[in-house]
């Protein structure tokens, strides 16, 4: 049993947690803190989406974006807090494979590598959490000269962010070091995608 001592203690380290700031607050727990304001990306033309993509299609026509028309999410601090929580779970939970031979995207199991991972984190929010298809992109970026690297795109009210599988924390996207390249288009003709003009 606590004696009054202790239970007094703990009850004014609560009381004085409750009472800093959410970014103090998160720095003591180790947890990502409010996510900073972001901006919205810029695009150029339409562009032929990857191969693998229509071949993930096929097998989950759920993951389409065709009948879904683009759109930003409302990010309240509930949704900001999935976020958080779908990117850090599913990147413990799946660990990194790179593809043996020809480029195939799936939902991530327990393996997979960048795009099975954002595809993972594109299932969970739509069909777990109903997140709207039309807030919600792949997207393909260079991490330098040699390597391509995937992530999910999340449109919202606030800008664009990253669930990203090389960092837990879901980022803005212009404070990563990408070269970006295409995302999907929700509700494109013809399921094409668009080019990132940044």
């Amino acid at each position: 049993m606590l004696s009054r001592r202790h239970l007094l203690c703990g009850l004014g380290a609560l009381a004085a947690g409750a009472t800093l700031p959410l970014s103090a607050q998160a720095a003591i727990t180790g947890l990502q803190g409010p996510l900073p304001l972001s901006t919205e990306m810029s695009y150029g033309d339409f562009v032929p989406a990857p191969a693998a993509w229509f071949n993930l299609l096929r097998q989950h026509p759920e993951l389409d974006p065709q009948s879904t028309p683009m759109a930003s999410v409302n990010l309240t601090p509930a949704r900001a807090a999935l976020l958080m929580k779908v990117n850090k779970e599913v990147n413990r939970e799946v660990s990194y494979r790179a593809d043996a031979g020809s480029d195939v995207w799936t939902v991530g199991g327990r393996e997979g590598d960048c795009e099975d991972i954002a595809i993972r984190k594109l299932a969970v929010l739509t069909q777990v959490h109903g997140v709207s298809r039309g807030a919600l992109t792949l997207a393909a970026c260079r991490l330098d000269y040699s390597r391509g690297h995937a992530v999910l795109l999340v449109h919202s009210d606030s800008g664009v962010y990253v669930m990203d599988s090389l960092t837990s924390r879901v980022a803005p996207w212009r404070s990563l070091p990408y070269s970006w390249t295409a995302r999907e288009e929700p509700g494109a003709p013809f399921r094409l995608w668009r080019s990132l003009k940044v």
